[in-house]
């Protein structure tokens, strides 16, 4: 009896074990890396991530091997290809893919110039990826912005300044803890002089916590490759989007060195594994790892303009009115200007003696000091810029306060270059745009038909979605409200958390309202033709080519097997179609009509008929005097038949508003 409890007992552990899901295996993830093979010729300039040519040569050889040996120690698929033969289709037989350099771009850069003066007009960036691009990616410095920009990807290119150490790093995030054991060693060191001089940077010690990542960095000026950071407000703005941590660069403290957007992961840190730290190789892997875990996540929120202002912008925009942040700009000019002087002094000293001189030697013999601003000038280059700035002058006290009273309300277009704008649509409602009431209210004024046009615009300027009721408006927002967030980093709008539920377009600017509003005006909506109706007639008024000038536009649909006439000959009974127009003092017709093309009748192709959708336009001229609000009328006289009947003559009558 007993030994068949121990093996009832047994049984169900084994039962229980192989329903347990096995653990996962790291190792087993398949890894493809791309950068440059040193098989293949190298190119003839060092790309300019690298401060030298001879070390970029240097590493040619080493650095792809490198990886390769190191990446093996941790996985047992690892492939590798020379950058400039890799195609995104690659990508899809491997788990994660590091980029370790630019690609090859199926498109290439478009510069569009002013065909007369060749002034520049506007830029197509390169495409290196494919739209349909969503493969867990891992980018070792600048190729994460020049491949993902087009993608919408947040690691975009803040700085390539990036050098060997971290800091303001989270390390109690995942890739710190495994599945590779790492013990990160920090200790402190001198604070980045960019940080202590950027706005938000003031009350840093002169000492922070630092994890050595290289072991050499291009500070160290042996020209060594440089690592790239991206910009820090509104990366995490989105749930799709996380900073790791920060990095010693020429940028304040949010830049991001390390982080994630979706499956593409940034390591900014350019050193190659001959380079790394011991502690960085693990966490290098583990980064690897996480990225992988991250296979299946799709950008949500989509960055497409590097430049675009958040509201962080105006935080910093109130630092410039300080005196303090005038005095130690004057500091740092006055510093800069002594130290090049004396550089320069020195250079022309041994071009005296006959001794050779370098380019930057050259370059320095040119050297002028720069011209030490006024505190306007100061103000004029920092505020000055702004569209706003004409409201508020260079009058500190007016900047500070306009600047707290509507950072609510502020705003970028999708296409702005680091300019805010205010709402006077969300302030006139007292609600802040990152505040989801501010779509519940647009909602409700569509509902109760109050202030349409303002609804409209908010609904357009926050969201991506384009719905033609406010039923449709509100079954939308009633569902997914719980789920939403604000984006500002992309395109200050409201999102969906789920990358399947929103659409796929760009923000838009809110000249492209105004553009699709007037279009919409210009379309004519008929009614369905039906049996006892066969002729649906609708009109518009609409703008003309000229100043004054505007266009009488009438427009038919017939069912389908009717027909009215457009030319009947003598000795036949059917009426011809006729329009008119009864226009008030101060409107003039110009021209004459232009008619839709007819076709000929069955059977007698002498008569000319209207089928279809057709339509009638006339051209009439406004004098400045005509007040708004007069009216135009204008008419359709017509007979429709079909093949067993035709109905008695009807003249429709439409009355326009000017």
């Amino acid at each position: 009896m007993l030994k068949s409890f121990f093996i009832a007992l047994a049984l169900v552990a084994l039962i229980f074990s192989c329903q347990q899901k096995p653990e996962f295996d790291p190792s087993s993830i398949s890894v493809l890396y791309v950068g440059y093979h040193p098989g293949k010729p190298m190119p003839e300039k060092a790309p300019t991530s690298w401060t030298s040519q001879e070390r970029f040569a240097k590493e040619y050889k080493t650095r792809m091997p490198a990886f390769m040996s190191y990446l093996k120690q941790y996985f047992n698929t690892v492939d590798s290809i020379d950058c400039r033969e890799y195609t995104a289709d690659l990508s899809a037989k491997y788990d994660v893919t590091i980029f370790d350099e630019n690609v090859k771009p199926i498109k290439e850069r478009v510069i569009h110039t002013d065909p007369e003066t060749g002034a520049f007009l506007s830029m197509e960036p390169a495409i290196y990826l494919p739209d349909d691009y969503h493969h867990a990616s891992l980018f070792i410095g600048h190729p994460a912005r020049n491949l993902g920009s087009t993608l919408g990807s947040k690691l975009d290119w803040y700085c390539l300044c990036l050098d060997r150490h971290a800091h303001h790093t989270k390390l109690n995030h995942e890739i710190f803890k495994g599945p590779f054991e790492v013990n990160p060693t920090i200790e402190n060191r001198p604070t980045p002089k960019p940080i202590l001089k950027s706005w938000d940077g003031g009350d840093m010690p002169a000492e922070i916590p630092m994890w050595e990542v290289n072991t050499e960095g291009y500070h160290d000026e042996k020209g060594y490759r440089i690592g790239m950071v991206s910009r820090g407000w509104g990366f995490e703005d989105s749930p799709d989007a996380e900073v790791i941590s920060s990095g010693v660069c020429d940028k304040q403290k949010t830049a991001v060195a390390i982080g994630r957007h979706g499956n593409h992961f940034l390591w900014g840190f350019a050193g190659s594994p001959d380079y790394m730290t011991d502690e960085a190789k693990q966490v290098f892997a583990n980064a690897i790892v996480y990225t992988y875990k991250h296979k299946d996540d799709k950008f949500i929120a989509k960055k497409y303009n590097e430049r675009i202002a958040t509201k962080v912008y105006a935080d910093e925009l109130q630092f410039y009115t300080t005196e303090k942040s005038y005095q130690e700009s004057v500091k740092f000019y006055k510093s800069w200007n002594a130290d090049m002087t004396k550089r320069s002094n020195e250079i022309k000293e041994k071009q005296a003696k006959g001794d050779e001189l370098n380019e930057e030697e050259k370059m320095m013999l040119g050297f002028r000091p720069q011209p030490i601003l006024t505190r306007e000038q100061y103000l004029q280059k920092n505020i000055g810029r702004n569209s706003w700035s004409k409201e508020t002058g260079l009058d500190t006290v007016k900047i500070v306060n306009f600047l707290k009273e509507n950072r609510p309300y502020f705003y970028s277009q999708p296409d702005g270059f680091y300019d805010l704008q205010v709402d006077e649509d969300a302030k006139s409602l007292g609600i802040a745009n990152d505040d989801i009431k501010i779509l519940d209210a647009a909602i409700s004024l569509l509902e109760e038909g109050k202030d349409i046009e303002k609804a409209k615009r908010l609904l357009w300027r926050y969201t991506i979605e384009d719905f033609a009721t406010a039923n449709e408006w509100r079954a939308w927002f009633n569902k997914y409200k719980s789920e939403m967030f604000f984006t500002q980093s992309g395109g200050f709008v409201w999102l969906i958390n789920d990358p399947d539920a929103n659409p796929d377009v760009k923000p838009r600017k809110d000249d492209e309202l105004v553009a699709k509003t007037k279009e919409s005006k210009n379309e004519l909506k008929l009614d369905e033709p039906t049996h006892a109706e066969p002729v649906s007639v609708g009109a518009i008024l609409v703008e003309g080519e000229r100043e004054g000038e505007k266009q009488v536009v009438i427009k038919t649909k017939i069912m389908e097997g009717y027909h009215i006439y457009a030319f009947v000959p003598a000795g036949e009974a059917y009426i011809k179609t006729e329009q008119g127009i009864e226009l008030p003092k101060g409107v003039k017709l110009v021209g004459s009509w232009d008619k839709s093309s007819p076709a000929p009748y069955p059977g007698k192709d002498k008569i000319m008929i209207y089928k279809d959708q057709n339509t009638f336009k006339h051209k009439v001229k406004v004098d400045a005097n005509v007040t708004k609000g007069t009216t135009i009328k204008c008419w359709l006289y017509y007979q429709c038949c079909n093949a067993d009947i035709c109905f008695p003559p009807k003249k429709k009558e439409i009355v326009l508003t000017l």
